[in-house]
């Protein structure tokens, strides 16, 4: 709906920046599959001095050393149900104005977080927006005869990838 409304209103004129920024849901099922299906599984940083981490709820201590290499294992932590109810559903309401407030910073991570985060993700988001739009709009998606449903994921690799492929059918939505 929100694609068939902006074509409207962007009578016969190319997408726009200003236009994509206006797709609200759209920015929300961005978000969601971003949480669901992050790029990478995980990301890493090296501790740059000394640090001293003590658990809030063992008081158990753990020193992370300069030159240490912490792993964060992004996908665990956006899959995770003290994070994120239900969180095997995809659900883009998560990211509406109403509920992004309750996600817990450090919880929603598909583009890292703070000075080191990745310093393309707004083109990616603008890119992969603009993208879906003209897929959606031009085309119905289907799963293919080939689909394997479930999903199951290759657990060898380090990205997210289907284990035997993904196949998906490209309807021509008619004019």
């Amino acid at each position: 709906e929100e694609i068939q409304e902006t074509e409207e209103n962007l009578q016969g004129k190319s997408l726009t920046y200003e236009a994509l920024q206006k797709m609200t849901y759209m920015d929300m099922v961005v978000s969601e599959i971003l949480r669901k299906w992050p790029v990478s599984l995980i990301t890493d940083r090296q501790c740059n001095k000394d640090y001293e981490y003590v658990s809030p709820s063992t008081g158990e201590r753990v020193v992370i050393k300069e030159g240490d290499v912490v792993r964060i294992p992004m996908c665990a932590i956006q899959r995770d149900a003290k994070y994120f109810e239900n969180p095997e559903v995809l659900d883009p309401e998560r990211f509406s104005e109403q509920n992004k407030s309750n996600i817990e910073l450090g919880t929603y991570l598909p583009f890292g977080l703070g000075p080191r985060s990745c310093i393309g993700n707004r083109f990616a988001l603008l890119e992969i927006k603009a993208f879906f739009y003209y897929l959606l709009r031009d085309f119905r998606l289907e799963p293919s005869p080939k689909s394997c449903v479930p999903l199951e994921l290759d657990t060898a690799n380090v990205k997210l990838q289907p284990k035997n492929g993904f196949w998906i059918q490209f309807k021509p939505r008619k004019c």
